[in-house]
């Protein structure tokens, strides 16, 4: 009985410490979101990619120990087999590594250091699509933006927010 109450309540504090990333995409284009290490489908699946319709919006979640350098990042002209114009990952659609050079770069370390979140964008390995992270509720730091290579209010700069806080990807 001890074990099968523990094991509920591991399952309960990993959920609630989980932090939401929404993607939106508002290009006239699909982007297909990379993650590296694979984040949390909403179906609860592990994933390290899907895709996301022009003017669409999905949700993952990253758990309270996502890695140092956790990275999202935005695919573009991908086929069904998720090989990409821009973005390209070993594992086709699902990610099983981070892409090579050439794209923007959404950074995140989760419940980092004196309950804080970590995260930038960045476009150190490139410049494909203009990336926006926004934080949630509870944040007072504003929208950070890679807009061009090196160019965007906050673009290569680190920030943080208390972790709990969810967070929005707007590419485009």
């Amino acid at each position: 009985m001890f074990a099968r109450t523990f094991a509920v309540f591991v399952a309960f504090a990993a959920a609630v410490s989980a932090t939401t990333v929404t993607l939106t995409n508002n290009c006239g284009y699909e982007v297909d979101p990379g993650f590296y290490p694979a984040a949390t489908a909403s179906d609860g699946s592990s994933t390290g990619g899907f895709a996301v319709a022009a003017g669409s919006s999905s949700s993952v979640s990253l758990d309270s120990a996502w890695s140092a350098g956790g990275r999202i990042w935005g695919r573009t002209g991908c086929d069904a087999s998720g090989t990409c114009q821009t973005g390209s990952c070993t594992g086709g659609e699902n990610c099983t590594a981070p892409a090579g050079s050439g794209v923007t770069l959404a950074q995140f370390t989760i419940n980092a250091w004196n309950n804080l979140d970590f995260f930038n964008p960045s476009t150190t390995d490139g410049f494909n699509v203009a990336v926006t992270i926004t934080p949630g509720t509870g944040c007072t730091t504003g929208p950070q933006a890679c807009t061009a290579s090196d160019e965007g209010d906050g673009c290569g700069m680190t920030s943080s927010c208390p972790t709990g806080t969810d967070y929005t990807i707007s590419f485009c």
